[in-house]
């Protein structure tokens, strides 16, 4: 199944692979090559089939065999820069991070910590209300059922609610509260790690 992926992950992607490219001349190339179908109606790049596409329309690497040609003498000037080259197009990299990012903001498709952080509180509230009002009708029915004594039931029912509810509630709060503080720190949000994925 293909990949798709934005135009600034695909340059790095090349990049990595071998294939210097920074995002503009990559979005350049892919407006050029529009008819190919290597991009998506949202904008996302088919990684696959760029790959290939410029496997067979580009002469790859024709500068680096030429490099390599070059006298010994030569090589700490070009290898110094390689590395402006390499920081001029990190930096445009960023750049073009950046506005993706402001743009998704604009678009409404990035969520603000702190909305999370409340809308799971909510969550464990609504989630801990809804427990209370099951607790009765099913202690009721397992009475019923199994000819137990209701109010001991009942009571089992919530001690086993209030701890699972606790655990829950010690999980997610840990994990939201590790969000805010990468957010704050000017980090990017940490993606939750299955560790302790399963709760128990």
């Amino acid at each position: 199944m293909s990949e798709f992926v934005t135009i600034t992950e695909a340059a790095a992607r090349l990049t990595e692979s071998g294939e210097k490219i920074d995002r503009s001349t990559l979005s350049r190339y892919l407006k050029q090559h529009a008819e190919a179908g290597l991009m998506n109606a949202d904008g996302l790049v088919n990684l696959e089939a760029l790959v290939e596409h410029r496997s067979e329309n580009i002469r790859l690497r024709a500068r680096s065999t030429t490099s390599a040609a070059r006298p010994t003498s030569t090589s700490s000037a070009s290898g110094s820069r390689v590395t402006q080259n390499d920081a001029a197009a990190r930096d445009r990299m960023a750049v073009a991070e950046m506005r993706e990012m402001d743009l998704a903001e604009r678009r409404k498709e990035l969520t603000p910590v702190s909305e999370v952080d409340q809308g799971g509180r909510d969550a464990i509230a609504l989630m801990a209300s809804a427990f209370e009002r099951a607790i009765d009708t099913e202690a009721s029915a397992l009475s019923l059922k199994y000819g137990w004594d209701e109010r001991t039931l009942r009571l089992a029912l919530k001690e086993f609610g209030r701890l699972g509810l606790k655990v829950f509630n010690r999980e997610v709060l840990a994990r939201l509260d590790a969000m805010r503080r990468d957010e704050e720190a000017g980090l990017q949000v940490s993606q939750i790690d299955s560790e302790g994925a399963a709760l128990q």
